[in-house]
């Protein structure tokens, strides 16, 4: 085991605190539909959510970019950055293979980040268009709102 593999328990618990206190109200999912038809949207449609989660289930950091920030990317109003989220280890963390992993996805299936919590009571659908995995420590995920897409 290397150094970063023994802190990422510790980090995981450490992100959980500010969920824990009422600080992280929003809650993240990841939801992967899967068509019966051959194109996306055609047949049915099942459903799998996987919430990403710290340490306790508590939710992940979710910051939605300020003005200058969605400038500079020319990023569409309502761009958020979910985390720092731990990676992956023997006990939690996110498996980031769920995003990386775009061939997993068969034609027609599709890959979403629903988050709900005051700034969307009733759960909004994000499509996320980066993944930051360069750091041992902590992943983070942008994603715009499908609506700007």
């Amino acid at each position: 085991m290397s150094f970063s593999d023994d802190l990422k328990p510790l980090l995981n618990s450490v992100r959980s605190i500010p969920g824990s206190l009422g600080i992280r109200p929003h809650s993240v999912a990841i939801v992967v539909g899967v068509w019966s038809g051959s194109h996306t949207g055609e047949g049915s449609e099942d459903q799998t959510t996987t919430p990403i989660t710290e340490a306790d289930g508590q939710p992940p950091k979710v910051r939605w970019l300020k003005q200058d920030e969605r400038a500079l990317a020319d990023l569409p109003e309502g761009t958020c950055e979910i985390g720092p989220i731990t990676p992956s280890f023997g006990g939690g963390g996110l498996d980031i293979s769920q995003f990386n992993s775009a061939a997993s996805l068969s034609r027609g299936d599709t890959l979403h980040i629903v988050i709900t919590g005051p700034q969307h009571p009733s759960g909004a659908v994000y499509r996320v268009i980066q993944v930051n995995a360069d750091k041992a420590l902590h992943y983070s995920i942008r994603a715009v709102p499908v609506s700007a897409a």
